[in-house]
C-alpha cells in the first residue's frame, strides 16, 4: 500500500519546529533544503506520475535531476515535440507540486549521425538548436541545464571516433552553452557529469577515461570556460566521509586549468539489491540493507553540504517497476516501485524539517570516525547532526528543554537527560540529531 511518513513522526516533528523556533530569517543564501535533488526518470515518452513527484515535495525535496531526451523531442528536422515526448506534462506537474528540474540534455539522435554521441559540426549545431528550443519553453523559471551525462563512459558516448573524447565533449559544451545562455541567460548550465570513481578500473575494463583524466582534458581544452559549474557522479563502495578527497582532487584540476568552479555532487546513491539472488547485470557495488541505505544517504547529505556543495542528487526516486532481486540498477530508489517509503526517504524528511532551513554548518572534533555538525536553522536554537563511522558512545547531558530525535524521526530523549546519559550508537543508526543545548563527550568503549 502507498502511504507516507507516519503521523507520529510528523507529530514528532512539527513538535520539534516548534521547539526551535521561526526559521525565516538571517539565513544564508544557500540552505541545505535546496541543496537537496533527487534524480527522475520521466517523460521521453514515458510516463509521469505525479504521486511520486509529490511524494518528494512533501518530504523536503527541492529539485529533481531528469533526462531530457533529445532523440525524444526532435523526431523530424527542426521540429521539437515537447508535449507528445511527455515534458511539458513534467515540467508543469514538478512546477506544481514546488519541485524545479535540473534537466539533463543528452543524447545522440540517429537524424544527425551518431545515435550516441555528437562528433561533428552539423551534429552540434543541431544538439544546441535543440537546446535552445527547451530553454525557449522552459527557462526562466529558475530550472537549470546539464549538458549530457557521465560522457566519459562508452555506455553513453560509444562514437564512430572510438570511444568517449574529451575534446568533442568540450566543442559540445561551448556550443550549447551560447544557445542556451541566449534563451535562457539566468538559468543555471553544468557541465561533467562525470563518473568518477575507480578511474583505474573503468579504464582497465575498457569502460571509458577516468573521471580526473576526463576532466582535466576537458578543462585544457576550454571546455569549461562558460559553465557555472562542475557535476560529478560520486559512487562508493562504502560510507560518504571519503568524498572529501575526490572534491578536493577535482577541485585542484580545475585550478590547475584556471577554471575554478563550484563542483556539485550530480549523481550519487546506494542500492538495495539481494547480494544472496542470482546477479542478472554488473553489480559494480556492494548492496547495502535498507538501514544503512537510510543511514548513508543522509550522511551523503550533510557531508556534502559541510563541504560547500551547493547541490547533491540522490539517486533515485524509486525501484524500477518489477525489479530483479539481484540486479543493483533496479534498487537504487528511495522508495520501493509503488511508492511506499523506504527509510533513506524518511531519513531525508527528518534532516530537511530538521535542518534543512540552516545554513552551513560548524564542524567540531570528537574522536576518530566521529561527526557533529552545528546548525542554527533559527529561532535562538542549535540541532547538531552527530554519527559514528563505527560503533561509538558518547555522554550526553541536556539542558531543560533539548531533546535527541533519531534518524527517522523518533524521540531518542532519555529520562535522565539533564543529568548526562550513556548513549552508543552503531554506524547505521546515525545521523541522530540534538536539539538545543547538549554537551556531548566521546566516552570510547
Amino acid at each position: 500500500m502507498r502511504r507516507t511518513v507516519t503521523a507520529l513522526i510528523g507529530f514528532i516533528l512539527a513538535s520539534v519546529l516548534a521547539a526551535c523556533g521561526s526559521n525565516d530569517s538571517g539565513q544564508q543564501s544557500t540552505t541545505l533544503r535546496q541543496t537537496v535533488g533527487v534524480n527522475t526518470h520521466y517523460a521521453s515518452g514515458g510516463t509521469v506520475d505525479g504521486e511520486g513527484l509529490h511524494r518528494l515535495a512533501e518530504a523536503g525535496v527541492s529539485f529533481i535531476r531528469n533526462d531530457l531526451t533529445w532523440a525524444s523531442v526532435e523526431k523530424q528536422r527542426g521540429e521539437y515535440d515537447f508535449v507528445g515526448s511527455g515534458f511539458d506534462e513534467l515540467v508543469e506537474t514538478a512546477e506544481a507540486a514546488g519541485l524545479r528540474l535540473l534537466f539533463i540534455l543528452g543524447y545522440g539522435n540517429r537524424l544527425y549521425g551518431d545515435g550516441s554521441a555528437v562528433v561533428d559540426e552539423e551534429g552540434r549545431r543541431a544538439f544546441a538548436a535543440f537546446a535552445a528550443a527547451a530553454a525557449t519553453r522552459y527557462g526562466g523559471r529558475g530550472h537549470a541545464w546539464e549538458i549530457w551525462n557521465e560522457p566519459n563512459l562508452v555506455r553513453f558516448w560509444n562514437s564512430s571516433a572510438g570511444g568517449p573524447d574529451p575534446q568533442l565533449y568540450a566543442e559540445l559544451v561551448g556550443t550549447t552553452v551560447s544557445a542556451l545562455r541566449a534563451a535562457d541567460p539566468r538559468g543555471e548550465i553544468a557541465a561533467g557529469a562525470l563518473s568518477y570513481i575507480f578511474p583505474t578500473a573503468v579504464e582497465a575494463l575498457k569502460l571509458g577515461v577516468g573521471g580526473p583524466r576526463f576532466l582535466e582534458a576537458v578543462a585544457a581544452a576550454r571546455g569549461l570556460a562558460s559553465v557555472d559549474a562542475v557535476t560529478l557522479h560520486l559512487y562508493r563502495f562504502d560510507g560518504p566521509e571519503s568524498v572529501g578527497t575526490d572534491i578536493d582532487g577535482a577541485s585542484q584540476i580545475l585550478l590547475d586549468a584556471s577554471a575554478s568552479l563550484p563542483l556539485w555532487s550530480g549523481e550519487w546513491g546506494y542500492s538495495t539489491y539481494d547480494p544472496n539472488a542470482p546477479a542478472t547485470g554488473f553489480n559494480y557495488l556492494p548492496a547495502v540493507t535498507l538501514n544503512r541505505q537510510a543511514s548513508y544517504v543522509a550522511r551523503m547529505l550533510l557531508v556534502n553540504y559541510s563541504l560547500g556543495l551547493p547541490r547533491s542528487v540522490i539517486y533515485d526516486d524509486r525501484d524500477d517497476q518489477n525489479p530483479d532481486p539481484g540486479n543493483i540498477e533496479n534498487h537504487f530508489g528511495i522508495m520501493f516501485e509503488d511508492l511506499t517509503p523506504k527509510p533513506a526517504l524518511t531519513a531525508v524528511a527528518t534532516l530537511i524539517q530538521l535542518i534543512g532551513n540552516a545554513g552551513p554548518p560548524e564542524t567540531l572534533s570528537l574522536g576518530p570516525g566521529e561527526h557533529r555538525l552545528v546548525f542554527h536553522p533559527g529561532g535562538g536554537q542549535q540541532v547538531v547532526a552527530l554519527w559514528s563511522e563505527q560503533e561509538a558512545t558518547w555522554l550526553l547531558k541536556g539542558s531543560d528543554g533539548a531533546r535527541i530525535v533519531g534518524r527517522d524521526g523518533s524521540d531518542l530523549t532519555p529520562d535522565d537527560f539533564s543529568d548526562g546519559a550513556r548513549l552508543t550508537i552503531e554506524p547505521d543508526d546515525g545521523p541522530i540529531y540534538l536539539l538545543g543545548d547538549v554537551d556531548v563527550e566521546s566516552v570510547g568503549q
